[in-house]
């Protein structure tokens, strides 16, 4: 039997399968503040402003927005480092995994700051993941932005009572490449001159990446989870999740072995599973994974059979370990990129150079 735990989504979402099952709007439990304390920064005099009414389809039919949003409350992730790159300071946000006591992570609240904001008021939740719908109605926003979620149809029509809302863009938890994230935030904003700007230079740095490590060229990695206690599989994540896709923008090649694993993916799932007895059948050149705390990864590298696998007998891995650095290449965004590519480009090259890196700080 499989031991493998598909509520991995990405760092600190154990405490989320639940509310998967509900169909809620997953996200960490949150604790809130006074809505008097929150507040969204003005835009910038000469701000570009699209023309409104703009009309934006997504998983859940299409959301009209009728003038320039003041007010925002983003759920799930990635969603508030689009909001506040495009100069608006969110009124509500998620709690988020990798960010400090009170929720924030170090790219969006330097943001913030610049932005002369308050900090927004973090969201709650119940113990199922339910929303509190009277705290976001508090907050008095006139959007909600929640592209990387699984907000539920009847979640979708109540939060669309409050404001506008644009849930994920074709199915859940995958609100398209951060790329079209931005885009597509920029759209509802009337931000999108600068939301194409910031898009091309992230993609500029990650190109960059590129460019500067030629041996990232082609090389085949697998993206997995840290094994824990009674794993019998090593959990791989498919081509479309976002940690994936990050990788591949810096050069890298996700493994022709993980086809055979995505074609037995049903339904909105985004991992794959393989018995540890099985992983010589995974052929990669790296191996790149991240732990959910600290005693993960010792533990993996202990396991008999994943350190017989080529890429890790050879040492050719690199592992997430950090909180902040597993919410930045997890959910990567504008904000989040630029961030995480100084302290993760050093991980890589000890992969490919075969010099093994646990992500434990030296």
């Amino acid at each position: 039997m499989s031991t493998f735990t598909p509520a991995r989504r990405g760092p600190g979402v154990l405490a989320r399968a639940l509310a998967v099952a509900v169909a809620a709007v997953v996200v960490l439990t949150g604790c809130g503040g006074n809505a008097s304390d929150s507040g969204s920064a003005k835009a910038k005099p000469g701000a570009a402003a699209a023309g409104f009414p703009v009309s934006i389809k997504h998983g859940h039919g299409t959301t009209t927005i009728k003038q320039k949003p003041k007010r925002v409350v983003a759920v799930s992730w990635m969603s508030l480092d689009v909001v506040a790159a495009l100069g608006t300071v969110p009124v509500g946000v998620d709690k988020q995994w990798g960010g400090d006591k009170q929720g924030y992570t170090p790219w969006f609240r330097s943001t913030v700051e610049k932005l002369g904001g308050p900090l927004p008021e973090t969201l709650n939740y119940g113990d199922a993941g339910e929303i509190d719908f009277e705290q976001i109605l508090s907050l008095e926003p006139d959007l909600i932005v929640g592209l990387y979620s699984g907000i539920s149809d009847v979640d979708y029509k109540r939060l669309s009572e409050i404001a506008p809302t644009l849930p994920y863009l074709k199915k859940p938890w995958d609100g398209g490449t951060w790329q079209e994230m931005t885009r597509t935030i920029g759209t509802a904003l009337g931000e999108t001159k600068k939301a194409e700007s910031l898009v091309t230079d992230v993609q500029g740095q990650l190109a960059s990446v590129a460019s500067d490590h030629p041996e990232f060229k082609d090389t085949t990695f697998t993206y997995g989870v840290a094994l824990t206690p009674g794993s019998t599989d090593l959990g791989l994540y498919v081509d479309y999740d976002a940690r994936v896709r990050l990788l591949t923008e810096m050069g890298f090649k996700n493994t022709p072995s993980m086809k055979a694993i995505a074609s037995t993916v049903k339904g909105t799932n985004w991992y794959g599973g393989i018995s540890l007895e099985k992983l010589d059948s995974i052929e990669a050149d790296i191996f790149v994974g991240w732990a959910n705390g600290p005693d993960e990864v010792p533990y993996t590298l202990k396991d008999p059979l994943f350190t017989r696998w080529k890429p890790i007998a050879g040492k050719h891995y690199a592992f997430v370990q950090d909180p902040a650095m597993g919410m930045a290449t997890s959910g990567p965004s504008v904000l989040s990129i630029p961030w995480a590519i100084e302290r993760y480009v050093p991980m890589l090259v000890d992969a490919v150079s075969g010099k093994g890196n646990t992500g434990a700080d030296k």
